[in-house]
């Protein structure tokens, strides 16, 4: 791809989702990395003894984005009982966007929003590998509540809001 037709598709999905300055840093408590189905399963295999959201978004994605700020405030709310939250971004998936790019698409998308989400890119040959693993039915966003024992007790398709998100995590935190 030429560098021209680049920067004119990467402008484009940064009017689409809303994005900023890629360059900005992330929210505090938003950090951002490349992360293959390992690094996913070690990712929330570290989450085990709290209360874990797991959500699968993307910057380009409409209810992906309008239900973030729920989702971060949920997990804030509850950081103090053990609830965390973990964001899986699917913005590799755009055609030609290499690594850094869907990086700073993400860093910025967090920043403009003041997210505080960890959030692993998703960086990967195929997504029917991670979409079978964690039985995603492709269309995103879903989001997917681990209890301590690491063990899924709740799943929500497609956009929720605070009080969905709330639920998930009454579900995650429960003993």
């Amino acid at each position: 791809m030429t560098s021209a037709r680049l920067a004119g598709s990467l402008a484009l999905v940064l009017a689409a989702s809303g994005c900023g300055d890629g360059a900005r840093a992330p929210a505090p408590g938003a950090s951002i990395d490349l992360g293959n189905l390992a690094a996913v399963e070690k990712a929330v295999a570290a989450q085990r003894g709290s209360g874990l959201l797991l959500n699968f978004w993307a910057t380009w994605c409409p209810p992906c984005v309008a239900e973030l700020p729920d989702l971060v405030d949920v997990a804030r709310e509850n950081e103090g009982r053990g609830g965390r939250v973990l964001g899986i971004s699917f913005d590799l998936m755009i055609p030609d966007v290499e690594r850094e790019e869907a990086l700073e698409l993400v860093r910025g998308y967090l920043s403009e929003h003041d997210l505080a989400l960890p959030t692993l890119v998703y960086d990967a040959p195929d997504y029917e590998t991670i979409n079978a693993r964690f039985e995603l039915p492709g269309a995103i966003p879903v989001t997917l509540a681990y209890d301590r024992d690491g063990r899924i007790v709740d799943k929500h398709v497609g956009e929720a809001d605070r009080e969905r998100f709330a639920e998930m995590m009454q579900k995650a935190l429960a003993r």
